[in-house]
């Protein structure tokens, strides 16, 4: 049976953190692969300013900086099914789709340890735990937010993210 994972998130940007947590359910699961999933809006931001949802990066930014992590690994696979829906980007409707797309895997959903409390609040829950098995992984020192204080303030972030997303963050600014 293959199996697949999917990874979502605001990826504004993605981090190194993000990749190592990403490479390392490739394998402790052994998966197939693992679609990266920027999400157009989070249901858990949908309150917040504009500016904090995607922090001044275009979804196609976002996009580009996803593809750009991904390259170093074929089984990295970005998937822009949440940016091409449109509106409120829901995992229940995500893994609907995944399980369309390959109705004989098996489905993991890798999140961060902190959001295994809340998943009980997403939509469909009940419905959703029944279609894909979640995984967990602690949160990384690296943070979407240190980023972008970084890029404002002129300081380096070559610590932070993968090269090619450095070179990405540097094409945008310039």
């Amino acid at each position: 049976m293959r199996r697949i994972g999917i990874f979502g998130g605001s990826f504004n940007p993605i981090h190194s953190g993000h990749l190592g947590i990403a490479l390392k359910a490739l394998s402790d699961w052994s998966l197939d692969r693992l679609y990266v999933v920027p999400a157009r809006v989070s249901p858990f931001k949908t309150d917040a300013p504009p500016d904090q949802v995607t922090a001044g990066f275009t979804d196609v930014q976002r996009l580009t900086m996803v593809e750009a992590a991904c390259a170093a690994d074929p089984r990295l696979v970005p998937w822009t099914i949440e940016l091409d829906r449109g509106g409120v980007s829901y995992a229940i409707d995500t893994v609907r789709a995944a399980r369309e797309r390959h109705p004989e895997a098996e489905v993991f959903f890798v999140i961060g340890e902190d959001s295994v409390a809340g998943l009980p609040r997403w939509k469909d829950w009940e419905t959703l735990r029944t279609l894909c098995r979640f995984v967990s992984y602690p949160r990384t020192r690296e943070s979407s937010t240190e980023i972008r204080r970084r890029l404002a303030a002129g300081e380096s972030i070559s610590d932070l993210v993968p090269p090619a997303v450095a070179t990405a963050l540097r094409a945008f600014k310039g």
